[in-house]
C-alpha cells in the first residue's frame, strides 16, 4: 500500500525523449483517473511492448531525471508535484442553525481547502458510488460518493466497505458473541454473516452529494 508522498519539485521536461514525455503523461493521467499507480504490466499493455524489462528502462530513466519516485519495492510513487493544481479553497462562513432562524454573520471565520479537510492521506483515498437504498437510515443513498480509505484499522460502528465471501457492499461492520458481521441500515435488508471470509477493504470517512 502506498503511503504519503511529499510533494516534489517540478523538473523540466527538455531533456526527456518524445517517448519518454508520452510515458509519463500516461502515468499522470492513468493516476489521476485511477487514484493509484501503474504497475510494468499495465503500462507494457497500454504501449504495446512484450517485455516488461523495455518499459523499466524508461521507468527508470524518468527517475533519474526526477521526473518520478518509486517506494522501496519500486513501484511508481503517486505524483504529487508542486504548482500543478491550486487545491480549492472557499470561505467558511456560520454557523447556521438547522432550527429556528438566527441573525446572520456576515464575516468568513475561516477558509477552507475541500482536499484537507475531506482526505486525511490522499494516497489511501479512493471514491466509490453508492447503488441501491441499504444505508438510506445512515443518510446515504444512491448515486452518493463516499469516501473511503484503506488500511485504516476498521472499529465496530464504523460503516465499511466489506467483502463477504468475495463479493463487496457497503454496511455497518458490528460484533456479537465474538463474532463479526455487517448491518444494513435499513429494516429490509438482513444481516450479512460470512459463510467463509469477512474482510474490510476500506472504512468510510465521509460523502458527497450534489443536489
Amino acid at each position: 500500500m502506498m503511503g504519503y508522498v511529499r510533494p516534489i519539485r517540478p523538473m523540466p521536461t527538455d531533456s526527456l525523449t518524445a517517448h519518454q514525455r508520452t510515458v509519463l503523461s500516461y502515468i499522470r493521467e492513468f493516476q489521476t483517473k485511477r487514484g493509484y499507480s501503474p504497475s510494468l504490466q499495465d503500462l507494457a499493455l497500454a504501449f504495446g511492448v512484450r517485455s516488461k524489462n523495455a518499459v523499466a528502462k524508461v521507468v527508470n530513466a524518468l527517475s533519474r531525471e526526477r521526473q518520478i519516485e518509486k517506494d522501496p519495492k519500486g513501484r511508481i510513487k503517486i505524483l504529487e508535484r508542486e504548482g500543478d493544481f491550486a487545491p480549492l479553497a472557499l470561505p467558511l462562513f456560520g454557523p447556521i442553525t438547522a432550527g429556528f432562524a438566527a441573525p446572520v454573520e456576515e464575516q468568513a471565520e475561516d477558509t477552507v481547502t475541500l482536499e484537507e479537510y475531506l482526505v486525511r492521506d490522499k494516497a489511501s483515498t479512493f471514491l466509490l458510488r453508492v447503488k441501491g437504498d441499504s444505508m438510506i437510515d445512515a443518510g446515504i443513498n444512491e448515486g452518493d460518493l463516499v469516501i473511503v480509505e484503506r488500511g485504516k484499522e476498521p472499529r465496530v460502528g464504523d460503516i465499511v466497505v466489506g467483502i463477504l465471501d468475495g463479493e463487496f457492499t457497503l454496511k455497518r461492520l458490528k460484533k456479537e458473541k465474538g463474532k463479526y458481521y455487517l448491518q444494513a441500515e435499513n429494516p429490509a435488508y438482513p444481516d450479512l454473516y460470512a459463510m467463509d471470509e469477512l474482510q474490510v477493504a476500506g472504512v468510510v470517512k465521509g460523502l458527497m452529494r450534489k443536489y
